[in-house]
């Protein structure tokens, strides 16, 4: 299988660099692959290191990551949105676990009843996995938000769009970290059998993560182990480098709604290789009050969004998961 393409981005970084050159590239590997993968980012050189500090937090005792455990799975919890996440249970698709948080200091949305729960405040492990782990959590989310904010603006250059309206419905966004852990099941012969005719690809692959597009505008992805794989627009699909120090970029839904689909959503998998596999994630949000109607659309074209705002957006999609059925309510 081809593999991604990996662009050096440093000029995005760098006054004296070559940024057009940068936007050309990738706004090649958007038409051509779907996504592509970076390095020379600030802070890249450490990239590995730091994440895998990050990752000890799935070392830490049962008890103590259901006590920052959302309602879905632990009905005493005190977050809705934010917080440790398990679908470790038997007869679940995605065995896995993760654990997210948002900027320290979250915007509130439009003013819809319950969108109070997308602007929860982030919580914490009472015991860190490592000494100073919670500080390099906040400063992971600030410095892959600089990253995610150059390489959007950079697609959007690409594509024609003033990066600067682009960036004014980002300002104030609902960014969310994400540390994924997934662990090997300790299950019987026969539930193995039924768990990988469950994850059975049509092209014949057993996925570990089905085929689908993030809702944010821009997710930055790492992987300790190859297994992500990006759809290019012809249907072809693309093996994402697990290279030292990188990350690979996909295009999310909502740059995708914003641009009328001049900047297409990148759909990407997970293959399952029978180890043990861990990510991490960093999704690109808007302002939960941002309109996601496409730039430059007329006052009717934005009526026909429906309720329009990304906190809407969100509220809905929510809604319609079985496990947040209960706990989010419709948008009104």
């Amino acid at each position: 299988m081809p593999e991604l393409q990996t662009i050096d981005v440093s000029p995005l970084f760098d006054k004296a660099g070559d940024a057009v050159a940068v936007d050309r590239a990738i706004g090649k590997a958007i038409e051509t692959e779907g996504g592509f993968a970076i390095v020379g980012f600030p802070g890249a050189e450490d990239l590995d290191r730091r994440t895998r500090q990050l990752l000890t937090f799935f070392e830490l005792p049962a008890a103590e990551k259901r006590k920052v455990a959302t309602r879905a799975v632990e009905p005493s919890g005190k977050r809705i949105y934010r917080g440790y996440l398990s679908s470790l249970e038997p007869g679940c698709w995605a065995h896995n676990e993760f654990f997210d948080i948002g900027p320290e200091e979250p915007v509130q949305g439009p003013a819809i009843p319950g969108m109070e729960i997308f602007a929860e405040t982030n919580i914490w492990p009472e015991q860190e996995p490592v000494q100073g782990w919670k500080d390099l959590m906040r400063r992971h989310h600030r410095d892959l938000q600089a990253v995610s904010f150059a390489v959007m603006l950079s697609a959007g250059r690409a594509f024609g769009f003033d990066a600067e309206v682009i960036k004014s419905r980002f300002e104030g966004g609902n960014s969310t970290l994400r540390l994924l852990n997934y662990p090997r099941p300790p299950v019987s012969a026969e539930a193995k059998k039924k768990a990988l005719d469950m994850r059975l690809d049509e092209t014949g692959e057993i996925l570990a993560a089905g085929r689908h597009c993030d809702a944010a505008g821009l997710s930055l992805l790492w992987q300790n182990t190859p297994g992500l794989e990006a759809e290019a627009p012809d249907g072809s699909w693309r093996a994402v480098p697990a290279r030292p120090n990188s990350i690979s970029v996909h295009l999310g839904d909502v740059l995708s709604i914003m641009t009328d689909g001049k900047i297409p959503a990148t759909p990407h998998r997970v293959v399952d290789h029978g180890v043990t596999r861990q990510s991490v994630g960093f999704f690109l949000e808007p302002a939960l009050s941002a309109r996601l109607a496409p730039i430059g659309a007329s006052a009717a074209q934005e009526d026909r969004i429906g309720a329009g705002t990304y906190g809407w957006h969100l509220m809905s999609t929510f809604h319609e998961r079985p496990r947040h059925k209960d706990l989010v309510p419709a948008p009104m």
